[in-house]
């Protein structure tokens, strides 16, 4: 693509990490043919995960898609993450063999926006006026580049704090929790023995991540420009390295090399109640009612407290867009897909009934199956608790050293922070000569 992503950009999105993706070619990784999509009346969509698969496929059997497009035949590719956006990149580069839709996860977008013109189709004008029925933080905003949208995501990524209901009934604190003070004091109460009340990353920036959005503040600002040494995101890090070193209420997480945020192990942990509250996203949140279901009914979900910052009460973490390739042969019908799947009552709420993924459009909390109790979670209607708080969330400032950042500050600010080998005031400041060469 000499318009597009070119070799040099190629190579700087991800260093070495992507010459094992030239040396695989595109054949050797079952790739969608020597022009690029799947050619006369198919499609070719490739995913790096079974379930967002199936979401895919589930808009295949609306009336809609079938009376549009049901002689079309989609063929679906499901590889690791890693793989599938190393494959990816090699095949828009290289300008054949790309697929007519891609599944991008919110922390890879940002190599593909390197060069002059981006290798996915700008689908601003098809969305039209349905930009209006989504939450954008969600939806749009992380697949959104100089004021164009590349991808549409369908995941209400709304951050809460959940907790076991019971054993702050225990100790007598007083829920839900105003601020943060208020649930270290409690944390103080219900951390006993090896049980503490959080496991906080420090081979991940995802927690560093949400605190820093209820500050009020991102890791860059809306020109792209690197904030991260600020004064929220330097207070954001150092509370989460006092509740470990300090007060004393959480341990560090659980890890291995595969899965820095929530392996077995982690999960685990709050199995044996080693670990008794978090705060995360509804995906996160998903891993309890299925790997700790003895403790069902004994969780509650509140927004997140005030007291760092802005106190907004949610933030917004993790997310994966659909985009359509340049190299498709039929970008409409790959649009159709898209639009079914992620802008329609059917598409989202299948994906919900399938994986409880909270859905970024917003007339699809008016279905009935978005307004249940959740037993797990005490009774509460977790739908409309996440669409109270959708209208809150901060926007998502990309940047095209995002992905590259977010990594570099695992290993330079956070690690050695929560590690407690170094200051985080230092280190965040110390991180911007870093980001300033990866734009260079």
């Amino acid at each position: 693509m000499s318009r597009g992503l070119s070799r040099r950009d190629f190579l700087r999105a991800g260093g070495g990490a992507f010459v094992g993706a030239y040396a695989l070619g595109l054949a050797g990784c079952g790739g969608g043919g020597d022009q690029g999509g799947s050619g006369d009346n198919s499609l070719e969509f490739w995913a790096f995960d079974e379930g967002r698969a199936n979401f895919a496929k589930a808009a295949l059997e609306t009336k809609e898609w079938r009376d549009a497009h049901g002689d079309m035949k989609v063929n679906f590719r499901i590889f690791p993450y890693e793989q599938m956006h190393d494959k990816l990149l090699t095949a828009l580069v290289s300008g054949k063999g790309a697929p007519d839709v891609a599944d991008v996860e919110i922390s890879r977008f940002s190599n593909f926006i390197k060069g002059d013109e981006l290798p996915f189709l700008d689908l601003t004008d098809r969305i039209g006026g349905d930009i209006d029925d989504v939450y954008k933080p969600a939806a749009t905003d992380p697949w959104t580049w100089q004021n164009k949208i590349y991808g549409v995501g369908n995941e209400l990524n709304t951050c809460v704090l959940a907790y076991r209901q019971d054993l702050m009934d225990e100790v007598g604190a007083r829920t839900p929790f105003e601020t943060w003070d208020q649930v270290i004091a409690a944390g103080q109460e219900v951390s006993t023995g090896d049980r503490k009340m959080f496991a906080l990353h420090d081979l991940d920036f995802g927690d560093h991540y949400m605190l820093s959005q209820s500050s009020g503040t991102s890791l860059f600002d809306d020109q792209g420009n690197y904030i991260g040494d600020n004064e929220e995101n330097v207070a954001a890090l150092q509370f989460l390295h006092d509740m470990v070193y300090e007060s004393q209420i959480a341990g560090i997480a659980p890890a291995v090399a595969s899965d820095s945020w929530y392996p077995p192990q982690y999960r685990s942990a709050f199995a044996a109640e080693r670990f008794v509250a978090l705060f995360g996203p509804p995906w996160h949140l998903s891993f309890l009612p299925t790997d700790v279901k003895e403790q069902s009914g004994k969780w509650t979900v509140q927004k997140l407290p005030s007291g760092l910052g802005e106190g907004l009460p949610t933030a917004n973490f993790g997310g994966t867009g659909q985009c359509v390739t340049t190299q498709s042969q039929n970008p409409d019908a790959a649009y159709d897909l898209i639009r079914i799947a992620n802008l329609t009552n059917e598409g989202v709420i299948a994906d919900f009934e399938a994986r409880t993924a909270y859905p970024a459009y917003k007339p699809a909390y008016e279905d009935p199956a978005l307004q249940e109790s959740n037993k797990y979670f005490g009774g509460q209607k977790l739908g409309q608790i996440y669409a109270d708080l959708a209208p809150g969330l901060p926007p998502f400032n990309q940047s095209p050293v995002w992905g590259q950042a977010t990594e570099g500050l695992v290993r330079e600010a956070i690690t050695p922070v929560m590690q407690d080998k170094e200051d985080a005031q230092a280190a965040l400041s110390g991180f911007r000569q870093t980001v300033e060469e990866m734009k260079q």
